[in-house]
């Protein structure tokens, strides 16, 4: 992991950005965050403005303005594709109780429920879709929207930030020990549980 994250500290800023900015807004946008999660993404963007590899206001700035674009482009495609995208072939590989979650969610809470889907994996992916596709108004939308994206992305990257402080501390304490460890304390947790 250490080999991982020294070949992307390495690579240009603006790739990094660029990259990360494409699977966030890509999350809704296209659906793929079914596949990749954004959170991974915005842990790893803090990550490296902890280790200066990227400026964190910026980088802050950039996720909150992909997050605000992908779900634009959901909501927009629900708009007008709702009912034949749930029917398609990418909607049935989603499943019925996905959507269904979503959509109960949606109709459950209005706009708090579009704030609240962007703290849960697969609805963040759907709801813009099924707001779009319920006939939100959009100017509603992109308000409740907006709150989400703020808070969900500022709490991810913050905590990804802290978790790079973290690293450095425990890689510091126990020198190259960190990976053996760390993989250690993941199957003693996995015998716990099992």
């Amino acid at each position: 992991m250490h080999d991982l994250l020294t070949f992307v500290q390495g690579l240009p800023p603006l790739l990094i950005y660029l990259v990360a900015a494409l699977i966030v807004a890509g999350e809704t946008a296209v659906i793929f965050g079914l596949l990749v999660p954004g959170e991974a993404t915005l842990l790893l963007v803090g990550f490296l403005a902890y280790a200066g590899t990227l400026r964190l206001a910026p980088a802050l700035l950039v996720m909150i303005g992909a997050a605000v674009i992908g779900d634009t482009l959901a909501f927009r495609a629900g708009r007008r594709y709702g009912r034949k995208l749930r029917a398609s072939g990418l909607g049935t590989r989603v499943g019925p109780e996905r959507w269904q979650r979503a959509e109960s969610l949606l109709s459950r809470l209005g706009g708090r429920g579009v704030f609240t889907a962007r703290w849960i994996a697969f609805a963040r992916t759907l709801v813009p879709r099924l707001a779009g596709a319920g006939g939100m108004p959009y100017r509603r939308f992109a308000r409740w929207n907006l709150a989400g994206i703020v808070g969900w992305v500022g709490g991810s990257v913050l905590v990804g930030y802290v978790a790079g402080e973290s690293y450095e501390t425990v890689s510091r304490l126990l020198g190259r020990a960190t990976g053996a460890v760390l993989l250690l304390l993941a199957a003693l947790v996995a015998v716990v549980l099992t």
